[in-house]
């Protein structure tokens, strides 16, 4: 009997969702690229047969493995594959483009997040941050670097104390690295089938990406967090708005990005001045980066690009 290619794509997503979960604890793959055939397996299963269906599949994949791994499996699943089910429903319902990819990243966010929280409550113990120092030190050593450091007025002393603050501040912002892996695994299966399934959906060029003009709230949400935790001492409420922030500080890079290259794009500037524009980015680079994550952050708010917003 022939099978489509399609038909075949379809049932072997539906066995990457039923096995993937079990298989990535029994070969110790579970990962960023694991979440991802889990992701790309929800789209495919989900826009043949439906959301309902796609999560039933990934529903037994993940009861199977907690059936056969007990408990212990929740140290080792990923859960960022169910933001799939929302961009799905999502793209069924004909959500604008920029309201769907925009819940769907902040639920993966957040599922990408909270796998840290153990971690993160309990932290580097004193022993492990010491092992960390002593090797990073003894590496420095080696090289020869501590010697120059040491002839730039930076003894051992000082190296160890910004270490320990180095560790510190990795502890603090664990959350929302993860987060931003989680946006970026499904930021990719996103553009990827957007572009595989072209023909369904409108194209939007990268000059034209945008969110939600109450995006912005979220950044709002960062920076109030963080204020009120540093004026009354409460280092939850500020690691919440820290960890905000650098959520943003990656959202807003990217859409700063985008316009600018809008605005290069322009036929009303001349070729020279776009070719200086780029050297001077280049020159000034960490200026340059600061200039965009805030161009990025009001074009959420302002629109400078003018483009129409989606209901």
């Amino acid at each position: 009997m022939f099978i489509s290619d399609e038909l075949a794509r379809d049932y072997l997503a539906r066995m990457i969702l039923l096995t993937f979960p079990g298989m990535g604890i029994a070969m110790g793959t579970w990962g960023f690229f694991w979440e991802v055939f889990l992701l790309f397996s929800v789209f495919i299963v989900g826009r043949r047969k439906g959301v309902f269906t796609a999560a039933f599949f990934l529903a037994i994949g993940y009861i199977a493995a907690l059936v056969i791994f007990k408990v212990e499996a929740i140290n080792y699943l990923g859960f960022v594959p169910l933001a799939g089910l929302l961009g799905v429903f999502g793209w069924q319902k004909g959500w604008p483009i920029r309201v769907n990819f925009f819940w769907s990243a902040v639920v993966a966010a957040v599922l990408g997040m909270v796998q840290t929280l153990p971690f993160v409550l309990q932290g580097f113990d004193a022993d492990t941050a010491n092992v960390m120092i002593n090797t990073t030190v003894q590496q420095y050593r080696v090289s020869g670097l501590l010697e120059i450091m040491k002839q730039q007025g930076i003894n051992e002393v000082q190296i160890r104390d910004l270490l320990q603050q180095g560790i510190d501040i990795y502890a603090l912002v664990i959350p929302s690295i993860a987060a931003i892996l989680a946006i970026i695994e499904f930021g990719f299966v996103f553009y990827v089938m957007r572009r595989w399934f072209k023909g369904d959906m409108e194209w939007i060029p990268f000059t034209r990406w945008r969110l939600p003009w109450y995006a912005v709230w979220g950044a709002v949400l960062g920076i109030g967090c963080y204020l009120l935790g540093d004026q009354f001492s409460w280092p939850v409420i500020r690691g919440i708005g820290i960890n905000f922030m650098v959520v943003y500080v990656a959202f807003t890079l990217v859409l700063g990005i985008s316009a600018y290259l809008y605005f290069l794009q322009s036929p009303r500037i001349p070729r020279f001045l776009k070719w200086a524009l780029i050297l001077v980015n280049f020159i000034y680079f960490m200026f340059s980066f600061v200039s965009l994550i805030i161009f990025g952050l009001f074009d959420l708010v302002m629109n400078f690009r003018r483009l129409p917003e989606e209901s």
